[in-house]
């Protein structure tokens, strides 16, 4: 028999780590997620919550990274497949898939959906790169000790982005 999994318990821990990780000196404290087969960073900050995936109404008309618009405790956002956008194929629906929502102080109700989440990381320790970055709201880009890629993700460049604003399909895609 599969153990049974608690998600009011996992959300409790996760949203208590990322509150104490936050009220820390967290100047080298990301949050890692999948994106793809993509390592990304997130920082502490700029991330208002970190979910499991709710159920997604689509909108007609829309893009195919544009998934809709879910409903997080009576509010409405727009839920975006980050690796589709980028042009990395669809994020296949299983358990480990998460919604990233930036803090509420970027003015949206947006969300990422995300392959999974890989827990906090330190950069401090990480060695920063200086190829140039592929997209604007890659604001760093790092190895880790095992020489594993990491991209930093600058949100206010994504949701300032005008293709990410563009959800509508256009004719012929």
């Amino acid at each position: 028999m599969a153990k049974k999994f608690n998600l009011r318990e996992f959300q409790t821990s996760l949203s208590q780590q990322l509150q104490a990780a936050a009220s820390r000196d967290n100047s080298g404290s990301r949050l890692g997620f999948r994106v793809g087969d993509a390592n990304w960073l997130v920082s502490l900050s700029d991330t208002e919550e970190v979910i499991p995936v709710p159920p997604i109404v689509k909108v007609p008309g829309a893009r195919r990274w544009f998934r809709g618009v879910a409903n997080i405790r009576g509010n409405l956002f727009a839920v975006s497949d980050f690796a589709d956008f980028m042009g990395q194929g669809v994020t296949p629906d299983h358990a480990e898939c998460r919604l990233l929502i930036p803090h509420h102080e970027f003015g949206v109700n947006a969300a990422l959906l995300v392959r999974g989440t890989l827990g906090l990381k330190n950069i401090n320790r990480y060695e920063l790169r200086s190829e140039s970055a592929a997209h604007p709201w890659v604001a760093r880009q790092y190895a880790d000790e095992a020489g594993v890629e990491w991209c930093d993700m600058d949100f206010g460049q994504l949701l300032g982005n005008a293709d990410f604003l563009m959800a509508e399909a256009q004719a012929g895609s």
